[in-house]
C-alpha cells in the first residue's frame, strides 16, 4: 500500500467518510501530494539532491496517480525546488486526495456515497469498509517500518495535519516528536540524497506554508 494511501486511511473519519485535519493551514490535497512525493522517492522515481527534486525517468511508477505525478515532474526539467514539486503534483494530479480515495474504494477498502444521496451535486463521502486495513496502518504508524521514508514519513505527515496525538499514546508521541524535531538538524541540501534530508526539507516546507 502507498504511503499516501496509509495517510488517507488515518485522516479519514471512519463513519462519516470525510478527511479530518486539525491544522488550519494544511490542505488534505497538499498533504496527499507530499505523500505521493515520498512514494515516488521510495520507488526511486525521483531523488532529493541539493535541495532539488530530480526525476529518474528510467524508473517507472506503478500506480496511475504516481505515474501522472512522475510525468509532470520529469517534464518540468532536471531539478525543481521541493515546494514547486508539491504544487506541480497537486495541480497535475488534482484532486489528489479524491483520486487516492477512489482507488481505495475500487479495492473494497472504503465505501463511496453521496450525502445527502438525493442531491446530485453533493460531496462524495468515503466511510471505512475495511477495519483491517486501517488497523494495519495504525500498527505501521505505532510500530514503525523498515523503510525510513515510511517510518518517519507517515508520522511526519500526520503531525503536519495536527493529528499525531489522536493515534499515539503519550510515550509514543514523545518519541515520534523527538525523531521529527531531530530532522530539523539535518542538512536539507544533503547532496547524498539520504531519505532524512528529503524528510527534513519536506517537513520544513509543509510547516512554513
Amino acid at each position: 500500500m502507498l504511503i499516501a494511501e496509509h495517510l488517507l486511511l488515518l485522516l479519514l473519519e471512519p463513519e462519516r467518510g470525510r478527511l479530518v485535519v486539525h491544522r488550519d493551514a494544511t490542505d488534505p490535497d497538499h498533504l496527499a501530494a507530499a505523500a505521493v512525493l515520498l512514494d515516488l522517492a521510495e520507488q526511486r522515481v525521483i531523488v532529493h539532491r541539493k535541495g532539488q527534486i530530480v526525476s529518474q525517468p528510467r524508473f517507472g511508477a506503478g500506480h496511475p496517480l504516481l505515474a501522472t505525478a512522475a510525468e509532470a515532474l520529469a517534464a518540468a526539467g532536471p531539478g525543481l525546488p521541493l515546494a514547486s514539486a508539491l504544487d506541480l503534483i497537486e495541480t497535475r494530479a488534482r484532486p489528489v486526495a479524491r483520486g487516492l480515495l477512489d482507488g481505495l474504494h475500487r479495492r473494497d477498502l472504503l465505501h463511496r456515497e453521496r450525502r445527502p444521496p438525493w442531491w446530485p451535486w453533493a460531496d462524495w463521502h468515503y466511510p471505512l469498509r475495511s477495519l483491517q486495513a486501517r488497523n494495519e496502518t495504525l500498527a505501521l504508524l505505532r510500530d514503525g517500518a523498515r523503510s525510513p521514508l515510511r517510518a518517519l514519513g507517515l508520522p511526519l505527515l500526520i503531525d503536519c495535519a495536527g493529528r499525531l496525538p489522536d493515534f499515539l499514546d503519550a510515550a509514543a508521541h514523545a518519541r515520534a516528536t523527538e525523531s521529527l524535531l531531530a530532522l530539523g538538524h539535518r542538512d536539507r541540501n544533503d547532496a547524498a540524497g539520504h531519505p532524512e534530508a528529503l524528510l527534513a526539507s519536506l517537513r520544513s516546507t509543509l510547516l512554513d506554508e
